[in-house]
């Protein structure tokens, strides 16, 4: 994949209850990746959703996925800009080569490629 594409990650109460109302309401269809993440495609449209966080008392972050094979030079921008809340490269559990930004409200930025599209990152060699 060579276009970086943005995925919204909504929070949802009951991912049950969302994965039958996106499939049954709006024909998406539904994928549950780990327990607690759920993805749900319609064509080229993908949202994905994971529970709210009522274990701790910071406020539930908002996400949005950035996924493309390009994102390493956006990684390298911001490790050159000195980025305050950047989190650097990781391997992931589900394969896939990630890194983090926050900004100063709380919006997650999650920057993403599949492991299998090139070489591990220099970050991470």
């Amino acid at each position: 994949m060579t276009d970086i594409q943005t995925i919204p990650v909504f929070r949802s109460p009951d991912l049950d209850v969302t994965s039958q109302y996106y499939a049954e309401q709006l024909g998406f269809v539904p994928e549950r990746v780990l327990s607690d993440y759920l993805i749900v495609r319609r064509g080229p449209i993908e949202l994905h959703f994971c529970p709210h966080d009522y274990e701790t008392d910071r406020p539930t972050e908002q996400r949005c996925y950035i996924r493309g094979a390009d994102i390493d030079a956006i990684h390298d921008d911001f490790v050159a800009r000195g980025l305050n809340g950047f989190r650097q490269f990781e391997r992931t559990a589900w394969n896939m080569f990630e890194f983090y930004v926050s900004d100063p409200f709380g919006l997650l930025l999650v920057f993403g490629r599949s492991a299998t599209e090139g070489h591990p990152p220099a970050s991470l060699k």
